[in-house]
């Protein structure tokens, strides 16, 4: 298992880096997220393992819509969203990615149910709604073409203000709380 997804993470790096860097600290945040929240560790593997491989499916997009710096056409949009589906359809060949699949497919998610596929509150899985919430404190702290990156405690605050519209009220709480000690 760990052979292969370093393959698959090497394969990440050479399509791009910054993709690669994202999936490692999301891997870290969510790791930690899930570790103070007292999860078993099968769990928190599964939920490090599919931040890891949360993006995979970005390697099949062309390159020049990820790294647009004006606003994404509805078209590209479309070809940004299906991500998470072409990364479940890249790992479901491997047995022990079973569990990663589902955490994949829906860690675009959103807790009032506006999210990729209209999935809400507690029918998303919870690895699944970590993923989200350690993908979007990563993608806000990062400087990306089209945005410079957000201070730490501004990361927080705007997690904070879409709790309980983006984001698990829970988890979100819980991250608030014990961001001084998972980070």
């Amino acid at each position: 298992m760990l052979n292969e997804i370093n393959k698959l993470m090497i394969a990440l790096n050479n399509y791009d880096f910054e993709i690669y860097c994202h999936s490692i600290s999301v891997s870290y945040i969510a790791c930690r997220i899930a570790y103070h929240l007292g999860l078993q560790d099968k769990d928190i593997s599964i939920i490090t393992n599919a931040a890891l491989l949360h993006d995979i499916g970005k390697v099949k997009i062309d390159k020049s819509i990820l790294s647009k710096k004006e606003q994404l056409t509805g078209r590209e949009w479309s070809i940004i969203k299906r991500h998470p589906e072409s990364g479940v359809v890249m790992l479901k060949p491997y047995s022990w990615a079973k569990e990663l699949l589902v955490l994949i497919l829906y860690h675009h998610e959103r807790w009032d149910g506006k999210g990729y596929f209209g999935v809400e509150a507690n029918d998303i899985p919870l690895g699944a709604r970590i993923i989200a919430v350690a993908d979007a404190f990563d993608a806000m702290r990062t400087s990306r073409p089209y945005k410079k990156g957000k201070a730490w405690d501004e990361s927080l605050s705007e997690i904070e203000k879409n709790s309980g519209m983006q984001f698990d009220p829970y988890l979100t709480e819980r991250l608030i709380r014990l961001a001084y000690l998972i980070f």
